[in-house]
């Protein structure tokens, strides 16, 4: 009896758990259009004019800003999975800007990016390493 109802209380707490440490996989060709880019490998960035990163999936290109220099790439879509996405190495104006430390990040991210999971809301996007952790954390502009 104590096993059943021990069961009965944990199954739904387990179920809880498991919806609310994952987000899900979703089609890399959602990034389309301007983000802002609000946190980088856990860390939220705390400044005005927020770096952003725009998304032309239809060219396979993407560009933006990481905070001072402006940046362009593109991008490779995996055939084999919808969330696969990899971020070509980005050409940058040189500019020497105060912050550098966060502009660095973003760019280093950029690099290890190997797929997208939905966030918390249709407004926000996690850009992902080959692991699942979480490398930027992008809000719709």
């Amino acid at each position: 009896m104590k096993k059943v109802i021990l069961t009965f209380l944990m199954v739904p707490a387990f179920v809880g758990m498991l919806f609310s440490c994952s987000e899900a996989k979703t089609d890399a060709k959602k990034l389309e259009g301007k983000w802002n880019i609000v946190e980088v490998k856990g860390e939220k960035i705390q400044k005005e004019g927020l770096p952003h990163i725009e998304f032309d999936m239809k060219d396979n290109k993407v560009h933006g800003n990481a905070g001072c220099n402006i940046f362009n790439s593109t991008v490779l879509l995996d055939e084999h999975d919808v969330s696969g996405i990899t971020i070509h190495p980005a050409a940058t104006t040189m500019m020497a800007c105060p912050d550098m430390e966060t502009e660095d990040a973003i760019l280093k991210a950029m690099g290890n990016v190997k797929g997208v999971k939905a966030g918390q809301s249709a407004n926000e996007m996690l850009l992902v390493d080959a692991g699942g952790n979480v490398l930027l954390v992008l809000s719709k502009n």
